[in-house]
């Protein structure tokens, strides 16, 4: 284990827990569903629920284990986002948005703001 990740065995993935795995320069971020799925955002489909191999698309899965007090919470986020599922937005509503939202009880992105301070930081060297 490293950071807090796990490569990922599709037995030792629980509900609530975060995956992540590679999509091109960022990562794509879900959250293992109860019913073994995973509840995430995508462009093409918005929120939704998909099998783990899906979401993987090929590429090797990474878990953040999630404490096992957060389940309640992750349900009854999840369920509110899967009754009235949004569509995906990259600055508003990305797969990130959606995993915090469930986990935490708020939206957040990480990957956006971490670029957002990069493309900033870019700009004022440039024009310095």
């Amino acid at each position: 284990m490293i950071g807090g990740l796990m490569s990922a065995s599709y037995a030792i993935i629980r509900p609530g827990d975060i995956l992540k795995r590679p999509k091109g320069l960022h990562e794509h971020v879900g959250v293992a569903w109860f019913d073994g799925r995973v509840l995430h955002n995508s462009p093409r489909r918005g929120e939704h629920l998909s099998s783990v191999d899906e979401f993987a698309a090929g590429r090797a899965v990474r878990v953040q284990p999630t404490p096992t007090h957060y389940r309640s919470r992750v349900l009854a986020n999840g369920a509110a986002v899967l009754r009235a599922p949004r569509g995906y937005h990259l600055l508003c509503n990305n797969c990130e948005h959606t995993a915090h939202y469930v986990v935490h009880g708020r939206p957040m992105s990480p990957q956006l703001l971490a670029w957002t301070v990069i493309a900033l930081f870019g700009a004022f060297v440039a024009l310095r």
